[in-house]
């Protein structure tokens, strides 16, 4: 009997009885404790983000920058004004930046060259970028006896730094943390907040170390004598914007940036005006695609693409400047023609979730699942793809919503799903993009988001083998409104019709059940 406070059953009328299975109920309270003036009567009427972290530190450091630079008749040399000013590298001697060596050797002669200025190095999807920024790391450490310090816009970009540094073969008690985000961490944890940090700095100043931390960890004039450190390294340069990357130059003599601006934009926002808001690295690209070699060095061999799409991709974003390297080429899946194959999906209608391009989704994991992969880099292979060998993106959540249901329905739920912002630094035997929406009126968010060059170079280049792009045939039928537009959809007319070279397409009506 379930009775109310006044001997009436909930739910029932006064004449009503409800019948209901016994019921074991357990009731855990949870007590907490508060300072008196720290209590209140008053219920929150809301729920609202917390304040976010404060600048102070930041902004002292920026405005100690300004104030250098204001109070010179000229503007001095140093590495955050060479950035900011977009001067060249200097070199003791004007030498220009070493070349003929590996990467990794000419990186690190041109820093240890460095008169208190900086470079820059442009990774594109699967180039080596924290391979190559690990080693010239562990190489300043060990045989230099640097003090480093890494930054980034996250945790996770610093942490997966740090992990490649121990993993190139430096002592994990020579880097270090706090405020880790890793479940695993495999360098050397501080506790204890900036005290810990300059302690640590300061216990190993003769034989060299690695600090991780953000923009606010180096920005503070508590951490170590401004200049303490010989270098900064900033990872996804491409996504850290200047006002920070000036904030926590003042910790170092000299700047390394590690990044591509081709690839996703800052994940998250900053107030910044023009043209500070604009990414460390993209600044210095002076608005081109590529770096030229008066500033930094490129990584032109991918080892994830293969030639027949890295060439799409290098087309798209590089200014054909980006080449396979020779293990890329070496891998092999039956039956499948390397490259991008473009499928067409007749539907009107459509915003941010297509059912027709979930269905072609299904297909196509279908038509390629258990198909032998061969990768010598790979123990498992020769190997039937599985799948976890598919990955999907989308640049709607409603789409991946829709994708993953499909799947899930068709018993395919190891395969991944979501938007390009999640698979960044990711990677599958074959890559497949639906576009989603129907034609350029019916999309959320405008045409520079679905078609931004960025989010489809991302997208597409996660392949190894092959990627699907899954689209309507009406999505470029529009005439863009500004320059920038023309330019945008224009880049992705060509990645799907590839002048002058073999069209690997697959037309599909989805309606008629006809492939050609």
């Amino acid at each position: 009997k379930v009775d109310g406070p006044d001997g009436a059953p909930y739910g029932a009328g006064p004449s009503e009885r409800v019948e209901a299975d016994p019921v074991d109920i357990r009731v855990v309270l949870l007590t907490e404790s508060r300072k008196p003036n720290d209590v209140y009567s008053d219920l929150p009427v809301a729920l609202v983000p917390g304040m976010p972290p404060g600048t102070n530190d930041i902004e002292a450091a920026i405005r100690q920058v300004a104030a250098g630079a204001a109070s010179s008749d000229v503007l001095p040399t140093c590495a955050s004004l060479d950035v900011l000013a977009r001067r060249n590298p200097r070199t003791r001697g004007g030498a220009a930046l070493p070349v003929g060596a590996s990467t990794v050797e000419n990186v690190v002669a041109a820093l240890a060259l460095m008169d208190n200025s900086y470079v820059a190095i442009q990774g594109p999807p699967g180039t080596g970028k924290t391979y190559t920024g690990s080693r010239v790391i562990k190489e300043l450490v060990e045989k230099h006896h640097w003090r480093i310090g890494v930054v980034a816009q996250s945790h996770a970009v610093v942490e997966n730094m740090l992990a490649g540094i121990v993993k190139a073969g430096l002592d994990s008690a020579l880097v270090a943390k706090n405020d880790i985000d890793s479940d695993s961490p495999t360098w050397t944890v501080l506790k204890g907040g900036v005290p810990a940090r300059a302690k640590f700095l300061d216990e190993h100043q003769r034989t060299g170390c690695v600090l991780g931390g953000t923009a606010w960890t180096f920005a503070s004039e508590n951490l170590i004598n401004r200049g303490g450190l010989d270098l900064l390294v900033v990872d996804e340069a491409g996504q850290f914007s200047l006002a920070p990357t000036l904030g926590a130059s003042v910790a170092a003599k000299r700047l390394l940036l590690l990044g591509d601006p081709q690839q996703l934009p800052q994940v998250s926002q900053g107030t910044h005006a023009e043209p500070v808001d604009e990414s460390a690295l993209g600044w210095l690209l002076r608005g081109h695609d590529t770096i030229t070699k008066d500033v930094g060095y490129f990584l032109g061999e991918s080892y994830r693409m293969h030639p027949s799409l890295c060439e799409r991709v290098s087309v798209l974003s590089y200014d054909g400047r980006l080449d396979a390297a020779p293990a890329a080429s070496a891998r092999r899946l039956e039956d499948v023609e390397p490259g991008l194959h473009v499928v067409r999906v007749h539907h009107t209608g459509n915003r941010s979730e297509s059912l027709e391009e979930a269905a072609e989704v299904v297909a196509q994991i279908r038509a390629n699942i258990g198909k032998l992969w061969n990768d010598p880099d790979d123990p498992t292979s020769p190997r039937p793809l599985g799948q976890s060998d598919f990955l999907v993106v989308a640049p709607y959540n409603a789409q991946v919503g829709l994708i993953r249901q499909q799947l899930d329905t068709a018993g395919m739920c190891d395969v991944r799903v979501g938007t390009v912002d999640k698979f960044q630094g990711q990677e599958a035997p074959i890559a497949i993009v639906s576009m989603a929406a129907s034609s350029h009126g019916d999309v959320p968010r405008g045409m520079g988001f679905l078609l931004s060059r960025n989010r489809i170079n991302v997208a597409v280049s996660r392949a190894q083998w092959s990627a699907v792009l899954i689209r309507s045939e009406a999505l470029t039928s529009f005439m863009p409104s500004s320059a920038h537009g023309v330019l945008e959809l224009g880049a992705f007319i060509g990645l799907c019709h590839p002048a002058g070279a073999r069209d690997w397409r697959t037309e599909r009506n989805t309606n008629e059940g006809n492939s050609k």
